[in-house]
């Protein structure tokens, strides 16, 4: 598969921080430069920059009926996450319908995907998905991208793009086995949700 320039520079990057070939359990995989790499950068993300706390306050000033989340947890993967609730969204309700921002550390490139939610013991199901949004999500993309591209520069990674597979690589983070890779776990998260 030919990919596009960008995709292709994106596709060499992550294997700067992710070393090829190898399953996390191997102790190959730490010692690696590329482990080395991703952890040094981790380590000088691990507190929030000043550009994204300015951006999460200009989301919850954005969406004031909506539920915010910073969900980044340093040292575990190399993005910032964002969750906006739609409107509606009741904290220990069952159901959890949401617009999600990935920032990545590695590169100023970004996603978002619609996220539903429904507590699974009751018999809820759920899901995640990028572009194209359901109807009752796209207020809320077209919004976040408009707050990103302005706040924080970043180009808005295509579904094409983040579902590049990547297999001979394994995020340090997540569930995926060796082969199961694709940009988005790589750039951001392997735990979509």
């Amino acid at each position: 598969m030919k990919l596009d320039p960008f995709t292709d520079a994106l596709v060499r990057l992550v294997h700067c921080y992710i070393p090829p070939g190898l399953e996390t359990y191997d102790p190959r995989y730490n010692e690696s430069e590329e482990y080395q790499r991703l952890t040094r950068l981790l380590l000088a993300n691990q507190q929030p920059s000043p550009t994204w706390k300015g951006f999460t306050r200009k989301v919850v000033e954005a969406f004031p009926d909506c539920y915010i989340w910073d969900a980044t947890v340093p040292m575990h993967e190399p993005c910032n996450i964002v969750r906006v609730s739609l409107p509606g969204f009741v904290e220990g309700a069952p159901l959890y319908d949401s617009v999600v921002v990935l920032r990545s550390q590695l590169a100023p490139v970004y996603a978002l995907y619609a996220s539903h939610h429904e507590d699974r013991s009751a018999g809820g199901n759920s899901w995640w998905r990028f572009a194209p949004f359901p109807p009752e999500y796209q207020a809320h993309e077209a919004k976040l991208a408009a707050l990103i591209e302005s706040t924080l520069g970043f180009t808005r990674l295509s579904p094409e793009a983040l579902l590049t597979p990547v297999p001979d690589l394994k995020p340090r983070v997540g569930h995926h086995p060796l082969g199961e890779a694709v940009l988005a776990h790589c750039l951001f998260t392997p735990e979509l949700w």
